[in-house]
């Protein structure tokens, strides 16, 4: 019991531990002491090289390198791209918008590692042709950190230290290779390295400090983190007036590409946003489709039924057909999913058809032209052709004294599948806005929601002389065209 109390006390220490270092004081207090902690490693350096006392205004006048600002943007423009095409991969995504957990960041942080392992070879290929380079990665360094917390920060300045290191080792090799040797003056005795370690973490608590949508910080952030870096760099330097020219250039190209990349995450954030008010939208015409299939007209099924008594008397095998023909609308209704066959489509609509010429007698004629094979099998949504057929018999037809003709066309145009239901009813006013029954605005507003604004109903009616309703559904193979 003992030690069981021990170890939840130990686990809740560490827990009021790890609340105080995400805290904004426990961020602050981290990059403070991060800061001194690499000014203390460069401090070393200089003493370990003998280097005599630095002085300020050794940097004074700075400089501004021009033709440095053009090539850090040449260089870090290699990364920018490939984090834009990585905003496609729904798993960096999760991560990037904040909502997976430490396998997303631990797959993101990786895959921003392969980023900058295939910059880094672009870096190298200018060495190969003496053009040099002027930058060492910093951007994706700060950008990690930015977008997932200082330990993804730090691992990529790990990496990217690592990187820097080999790219000079293959660059400007050893007269005699000796393994010790070369990994402390290539990778633990230099500048680049201290810089690099410190500047992922860094850029990690800032962020926590100043809000991960912050595109100011982005930029301003970013830009005065890549300074420090070269600050840093500059000052375990024996003379730093030859580089001191290069650090506002590499500020302000960090500084513009860094909000290019926060532009990027406020557009995948923008995208994400869409998505779940469009998965909402979807959820509640779900809601809706599914309460559809559970109201069946009560004036349809009084006068279904009406309808069947009066031929139990007259004509028993006909009543026979017509309940197995009202038992196959409920079933269709209810087990239906969101999409159908075209075939199950149709066959609703005949079931519901066949009872009101029961009803209607001659007054209700009722022609197809109906596809066949392939066609057939091609998946609708659910419950868009009945509505109409039950919108023309209930509101075109039925008032009509002498009734009607119901005419339905399913036919593939190109690469749609249109389907009309045309009467030649009583009709209505297209112009005045009448004529849309709430069972049609259901309609209407799923097509658009699941194919867009074009692939609305389309309603053209004269009072008198009847209505056509039409809607086009895409098949799947290629872009919607007309023939």
């Amino acid at each position: 019991m003992a030690r069981g109390e021990a170890r939840n006390r130990t686990l809740a220490t560490a827990g009021r531990w790890l609340q105080l270092a995400a805290s904004p004081a426990g961020s602050a207090a981290a990059l403070a002491a991060a800061g001194l902690a690499v000014w203390g490693w460069v401090f070393w350096l200089r003493r370990f090289f003998g280097y005599g006392p630095w002085r300020p205004l050794g940097c004074w006048p700075p400089g501004f390198d021009a033709y440095a600002l053009g090539q850090a943007v040449q260089e870090w423009i290699v990364p920018v791209a490939l984090v834009g095409l990585l905003g496609a991969w729904p798993l960096f995504r999760r991560a990037a918008l904040g909502r997976g957990g430490w396998r997303e960041r631990a797959l993101a942080t990786l895959a921003l590692a392969l980023v900058q392992l295939v910059s880094f070879a672009y870096l190298w290929a200018l060495e190969r042709r003496d053009v040099g380079h002027v930058s060492n990665g910093e951007l994706l360094v700060v950008f990690a950190g930015f977008l997932l917390g200082p330990a993804a920060g730090l691992a990529l300045g790990l990496l990217t230290a690592l990187a820097a290191g080999f790219v000079n080792l293959i660059s400007y090799p050893p007269d005699t290779f000796i393994f010790g040797d070369t990994l402390r003056w290539y990778f633990f005795y230099n500048t680049n390295t201290a810089a690099l370690v410190w500047l992922g973490p860094a850029a990690g608590w800032l962020g926590r400090l100043g809000g991960r949508g912050n595109l100011a910080l982005w930029s301003l952030g970013g830009g005065a983190l890549v300074a420090l870096a070269r600050f840093f760099v500059l000052y375990g330097e024996s003379d730093p007036g030859e580089l001191v020219g290069l650090v506002f250039p590499l500020a302000l190209a960090a500084a513009a590409l860094m909000s290019g990349l926060g532009l990027i995450l406020r557009s995948l954030r923008l995208q994400e946003a869409e998505r779940r008010a469009r998965e909402g939208e979807l959820a509640l015409t779900r809601a809706e489709l599914a309460s559809l299939r559970a109201q069946i007209n009560p004036h349809f099924l009084f006068n279904a039924l009406n309808t069947i008594r009066y031929f139990v008397r007259t004509d028993p095998e006909k009543a026979r057909e017509l309940l197995l023909r009202l038992s196959e609308v409920f079933q269709r209704a209810l087990r239906s999913g969101e999409f159908v066959s075209l075939a199950d489509e149709i066959a609703y609509a005949e079931a519901y058809l066949a009872l009101e010429q029961a009803r209607m007698g001659e007054r209700l004629r009722v022609e197809w032209v109906r596809p066949d094979g392939e066609l057939l099998e091609v998946r609708v949504p659910a419950l868009v052709l009945e509505p109409l057929v039950e919108n023309a018999v209930v509101h075109g037809l039925a008032p009509k004294p002498e009734g009607g003709t119901l005419r339905v066309l399913i036919e593939r145009w190109g690469r749609e599948l249109v389907i009309q239901v045309r009467d030649d009813g009583v009709g209505f006013d297209a112009g005045g806005g009448g004529g849309h029954g709430i069972a049609l605005a259901n309609i209407d507003e799923r097509l658009r929601l699941l194919y867009g604004d074009d692939h609305g109903l389309r309603v053209e009616s004269e009072p008198g002389r009847g209505t056509r309703v039409e809607l086009r559904l895409p098949l799947p193979g290629g872009r919607a065209e007309e023939e």
